[in-house]
């Protein structure tokens, strides 16, 4: 009787031990779980702890631009394509004189500027306000053009609103090049949600352009002294004064322009 009590004492005593054990494990796991640590089960996207997500969101951004972003210090800009080379952005932003640059995006049906992405970078990097143009062919048919600006000019990646390079009439009768440029101008605006800016020289304007973009934007090329007069009286938000301006970081020329009086960066905002 003896033997038989003592082996019904050392089963009571596993069987306890065995419970108290598997309690203390399932607070163990409780703990984890509450903690946010994974625990088993490993679960595909899951979301991070507390402690990565508050330093995903703590992680300096670095120099990175969000869309709209408008530098309001300087009221004159430049624009550049591939003719302009390897262009150093620092020392462009670090020369203290302008606020804004137009990058040479895209041409007619297929061209795309090769510097492009590489400029669009690095101009939006240092802080610049930044935007991009595409030159028209009037010989190509419009809707060919506006997919080639569309599928390269991203808008989340625009601060300013794109221009449209517009300097020649090209082999087609006035009415074609007028009915076609708007048609071009509409898809453009319907895409981006704003209206272009829209760019042409001095002369050009009076000869093929005038009165037929009323409440558009203009960026005019004059290389004079005396500021572009529009015979229909429009007035424009940029003019473009040389295309021989020098500032540090590009070698060689480069075209230049200013915001006129009464007008502001924001108006072209993307």
């Amino acid at each position: 009787m003896t033997h038989t009590l003592a082996k019904i004492l050392l089963l009571t005593l596993s069987f306890l031990f065995a419970v108290s054990a598997t309690a203390g494990d399932r607070r163990k796991n409780k703990g984890l779980h509450n903690s946010g640590a994974t625990f088993a089960v490993i679960e595909p996207d899951a979301m991070p702890t507390r402690m990565e997500r508050d330093t995903h969101c703590a992680r300096p951004m670095g120099a990175m631009v969000a869309q709209g972003h408008i530098n309001t210090k300087h009221r004159e800009g430049i624009d550049v394509s591939h003719y302009q080379g390897s262009i150093d952005w620092e020392k462009v932003a670090g020369s203290d004189r302008i606020s804004y640059a137009y990058l040479k995006a895209t041409e007619g049906a297929t061209y795309v500027d090769r510097t492009y992405k590489y400029n669009l970078a690095e101009a939006r990097r240092v802080g610049l306000s930044v935007g991009s143009y595409h030159f028209y062919r009037p010989n190509i048919d419009w809707r060919v053009q506006l997919e080639n600006l569309t599928s390269n000019v991203r808008k989340d990646e625009q601060d300013l609103v794109p221009i449209i390079d517009i300097e020649t009439r090209g082999k087609v009768s006035h009415e074609k090049f007028i009915s076609d440029l708007r048609n071009f101008i509409k898809g453009v605006t319907k895409f981006y949600g704003k209206k272009p800016l829209l760019y042409t020289y001095h002369n050009f304007y009076n000869d093929y352009l005038i009165g037929c973009f009323k409440g558009y934007h203009w960026m005019i090329a004059r290389y004079q002294q005396d500021q572009p007069t529009l015979n229909d009286g429009t007035d424009y938000i940029m003019w473009q004064y040389t295309c021989k301006g020098s500032i540090p970081g590009v070698s060689g020329d480069v075209d230049r322009s200013r915001i006129m009086h009464g007008f502001q960066l924001k108006q072209v905002q993307m």
